[in-house]
């Protein structure tokens, strides 16, 4: 074979001896010198003498020994894995069948490849510092055994201050659970992630950093690992990515190195590159050298790593459930809700607008012009910079939202009041009639409103949609049914109106902070006392809540009871088709389709109305349409 090394030096030990005699029989061509382990790296000098290539199937600790010799002397490298060996040939893409790994290993031709020294040690595949969640396991293991296995490395998981500065002398302070220097770029998760960011021949060295800042960023992740949906070069949210020939890693805490499965020395550490040291006979399918790292930039990809405030509230915690941001990192959500909380003449007049139009689309009872009342309303936008501002504690964020809500209830109120006052003629509509029942079913909406509201403020593409939750939960509406009620000077119609704002208005205060804390721009809930307050408003909120959504449980239950009702008036047969009740404060109003087959008179009317009283304690109007049938 014209491509084979003539004169070959191959290492055993007792677990490998069985491969000399498939070696020295490959080829009559080749001269093959064997030598135990222990006797070649005695005499590493003599026995390498006339040698041009070694193939080597020992332990990892000896195979480092014999690369070191091959480095010295300039000789290239064959490995026969030992059966327990499975991640040397996993990384070298070494073949399964023995033939074909004999027949590789005795090849003439080795692969150039970098070689890394972490103070002083060699790295063949990798070396991790910390705890290393998901990244360092392999590509092709199955999902429901990265699954278990991650959940193993779970418990306790905390992130730890790390100080790391390359050849350049940038220096990067940072928090995290581990990092892990990636030799060759495949067979692990890491090498994927990095995939078109290194080589094992680009004379540098790939630095994966793992910072899960939440428990919801850990598992983010692990949910992408299980479905092989991360695309080459994709660095995830929880990870950090440092290229450079040379990195000094510290830790505040003394941390052992594992260098290829094995912890053999411990921080600070040194890593440092040699490139093109080692030549190895590695399989068809090892990496070749991609994208832009031809030359010998250094590459930084840590964004998403904790800096600044964020790294003192990181180090030395475990991570929290959910995440925690710099007001850095979001700095454009931030400008955009401080300018929400200021107070401006646009929002003077879009309130007033608002109210009056809304004021008359109730008393015209015209839900369209309610509608439009409520996309014209300004007041979502203030209420949710004050859940933000709560959230976090930012007393000049909340202040100015404050105000700006107040006022806002202010002009909303006293405008309905006035147009009432100047309106001759009052009806109770239907718009208004509706907002007077106030239950558990619209703190549900103000949940949601809350929710949405929140998190259609965090991303600019569905900005847009914000008006829409401001339909949804009809801020404006209520109070200008409550302003209504001061203008008819009604206690019960101000207070049930403006008990339904108020459950709005907390609601979606209280549910806007939880939804800006789960999507990270907090680590917890600093402004407690605060937030404590309007938790503790929203309880008192639901009581009342609570009763009248029972009322309206009953009322809907009698409705359909009172359907296909049967009544015998003066001898003639009344059947109630629909009923429907309005409850106020002094009496209830019941809206009645009823049919008959006779003409019914005053007195049977009268009668009828004594009979469906009999049903109520409470005073009874009866609205009536009556329906004749042949």
């Amino acid at each position: 074979m014209p491509n084979q090394k003539r004169h070959i030096a191959f290492i055993y030990t007792e677990e490998s001896i069985g491969n000399l005699e498939p070696v020295s029989e490959h080829s009559p061509d080749v001269v093959i010198q064997s030598s135990s382990l222990d006797d070649f790296l005695q005499n590493p000098d003599t026995l390498t003498r006339n040698v041009d290539h070694i193939v080597v199937s020992v332990p990892m600790a000896g195979l480092k020994s014999v690369i070191r010799v091959a480095i010295e002397h300039d000789l290239s490298i064959g490995i026969l894995p030992l059966k327990s060996q499975k991640t040397l040939s996993r990384y070298f893409r070494l073949p399964d069948d023995p033939a074909d790994q004999v027949e590789l290993a005795l090849q003439e031709k080795g692969q150039t490849r970098d070689l890394i020294l972490c103070n002083g040690e060699l790295v063949l595949f990798k070396a991790i510092i910390g705890r290393i969640p998901v990244i360092d396991l392999p590509d092709n293991l199955a999902p429901w055994k990265t699954l278990r296995n991650v959940l193993a490395r779970f418990r306790g998981i905390r992130l730890l201050g790390f100080t790391f500065v390359t050849d350049s002398g940038r220096k990067v302070e940072t928090a995290a659970a581990g990092c892990m220097i990636v030799q060759h770029h495949a067979g692990s998760l890491a090498s994927r992630l990095i995939a078109n960011d290194g080589s094992s021949h680009d004379g540098m060295i790939s630095l994966v950093i793992a910072a899960p800042l939440s428990v919801l960023d850990y598992f983010g992740f692990l949910f992408q690992v299980l479905k092989r949906d991360i695309a080459p070069g994709k660095i995830p949210s929880a990870i950090g990515y440092i290229k450079s020939s040379r990195v000094v890693i510290e830790s505040e805490e003394s941390l052992g190195v594992d260098i290829d499965g094995e912890e053999i020395t411990r921080t600070p550490v040194e890593c440092e590159v040699r490139p093109g040291a080692l030549r190895v006979n590695t399989g068809p399918k090892t990496d070749a050298k991609r994208g832009h790292l031809g030359d010998s930039n250094e590459y930084f990809n840590i964004k998403h790593l904790p800096i600044d405030n964020e790294l003192t509230k990181a180090k030395k915690k475990a991570i929290p459930f959910f995440p925690y941001a710099s007001e850095e990192r979001f700095k454009d959500l931030f400008v955009a809700l401080r300018d929400d909380a200021r107070m401006s003449s646009a929002y003077v007049m879009l309130m007033l607008l608002s109210t009056l139009l809304a004021t008359i689309g109730l008393y015209q009872n015209s839900t369209a012009v309610v509608i439009g009342a409520m996309l014209l309303a300004p007041l979502m936008s203030p209420i949710i910079s004050f859940a933000m501002g709560m959230l976090r504690q930012d007393q000049g964020l909340y202040q100015h939202s404050a105000v700006k809500i107040m006022v806002g209830i202010a002009l909303a109120l006293g405008s309905a009041a006035l147009v009432t006052m100047l309106f001759p003629y009052k009806p109770v509509t239907n718009e208004m009639l509706g907002r007077l029942s106030p239950s558990l079913l619209d703190l549900g909406v103000a949940i949601f409103a809350g929710i949405a509201g929140a998190y259609t403020k965090s991303y600019k593409e569905i900005l847009q949609s914000l008006a829409g939750v401001a339909i949804a939960v009809a801020l404006v509406p209520p109070l200008a049914v409550a302003g209504i009620g001061l203008g008819r000077g009604d206690p019960y119609f101000f207070g049930q109106a403006f008990l339904l704002f108020s459950t709005n208005l907390v609601g979606i205060i209280v549910f806007a902070a939880l939804t800006f804390w789960m999507l990270g721009y907090s680590a917890a809930i600093k402004g407690k006392r605060s937030m404590g307050s309007v938790v503790l408003v929203l309880a008192l909120i639901t009581v009342p809540l609570y009763f009248t959504y029972e009322d309206f449980v009953e009322k809907i239950q009698w409705e359909l009871s009172w359907q296909k009702e049967r009544f015998l008036v003066n001898g003639k047969y009344i059947i109630v088709r629909k009923a429907e009740i309005l409850r106020q404060h002094h009496r209830d109003i019941v809206l009645m389709d009823i049919m008959a087959r006779e003409r019914l008179s005053r007195d049977d009317l009268d009668d009828f109305k004594q009979k469906v009283q009999t049903n109520f304690s409470r005073k009874l109007v009866i609205r009536a349409n009556i329906i004749y049938i042949l």
